[in-house]
């Protein structure tokens, strides 16, 4: 990997922790637009080059995201196959720009869509926990309120900025939430009727790779018999052969004991990897499948990737 490629997979790998996989995709393509408005070069072969250097980052950053190989490969596709070839020095941002508008309005509607089948979920006079802190899943709840639906929300707490961007976004949204820590909800079992989870992207190994700590708790609540419910649209599939751990990202330091002459290596993981035949369903922007049927639409993804 070179100077570059860390830097930007860094600046990525921390951007997604904030804002969410969807949201920064959608900050990147407008930003992108902003970057062809003001471009400077007097040839349009000469922007083609430059924005086949970024897609190459882009989607190839470590972790690789599975949404950005969707959106920005489709892109890579259409400007350097299509707009460099039709376009000239003096129509090529119009037509390069037309492009990256559709990408946006797609995913868009994809999301609509996903918004769409979360419909076919009863939460009526339910209790749902919720850990992570998914874009999409905070978007679903605001949903089911926004439509009248009546229910409650138990917020696992977790990392501080996580549990308070939920927090947040609850409060804001006027959704009733109570807060209790992921390591005591063995007490409260028998009060949470279902759990909801969003993810960064699911592997062709059929693991959806969550927040840290997702595990043990969908675990947890699988033992119990308590429906586990993922949300994510088939944008953020890794169409790829899977590498050992490659989307874990994994930083180790040393540490002093505070009051003690004791040093050590902590090491911290970026996400978990949680099988897909743990969730009882998986709410897409196609649909709402089992876990057998999402191995059959990913497989037949992964076979037409190219």
């Amino acid at each position: 990997m070179t100077s570059k490629n860390k830097i930007f997979s860094d600046l990525m790998r921390e951007l997604e922790v904030e804002v969410g996989t969807r949201d920064l995709t959608e900050v990147v393509l407008l930003s992108l637009i902003d970057a062809i408005k003001g471009f400077k070069g007097s040839k349009f072969d000469n922007f083609c080059k430059q924005y086949s250097e970024l897609a190459e980052i882009l989607t190839n950053t470590e972790p690789k995201f599975g949404i950005f190989r969707y959106y920005f490969g489709f892109l890579e596709k259409e400007i350097a196959g299509k707009v460099c070839r039709v376009s000239n020095d003096n129509t090529w941002k119009k037509h390069a720009i037309k492009k990256i508008n559709e990408v946006l309005k797609n995913a868009r509607k994809l999301k609509r869509d996903l918004i769409k089948y979360s419909d076919k979920i009863n939460v009526n006079g339910k209790t749902i926990l919720i850990h992570d802190h998914s874009h999409t899943v905070q978007d679903v709840l605001v949903h089911y309120k926004s439509h009248g639906k009546k229910f409650k929300v138990i917020i696992a707490e977790q990392d501080f900025e996580k549990t308070h961007d939920n927090i947040e976004r609850l409060h804001k949204a006027g959704i009733n939430f109570t807060v209790v820590p992921a390591y005591m909800l063995s007490h409260i079992h028998d009060q949470i009727d279902m759990v909801f989870f969003g993810a960064l992207t699911l592997k062709d190994t059929m693991n959806f790779v969550l927040n840290p700590g997702a595990l043990s708790l969908i675990t947890e609540f699988h033992v119990e018999k308590t429906p586990v419910y993922m949300f994510m649209g088939i944008d953020k599939f890794s169409l790829w052969k899977s590498k050992k751990r490659a989307e874990i990202f994994i930083h180790r330091h040393k540490r002093k004991h505070a009051h003690k002459p004791i040093e050590y290596e902590r090491i911290k993981y970026s996400h978990d990897r949680v099988p897909a035949k743990l969730f009882k369903k998986i709410i897409t922007n196609e649909g709402v499948l089992t876990p057998e049927k999402l191995k059959k639409v990913f497989m037949e993804k992964f076979k037409n990737r190219k």
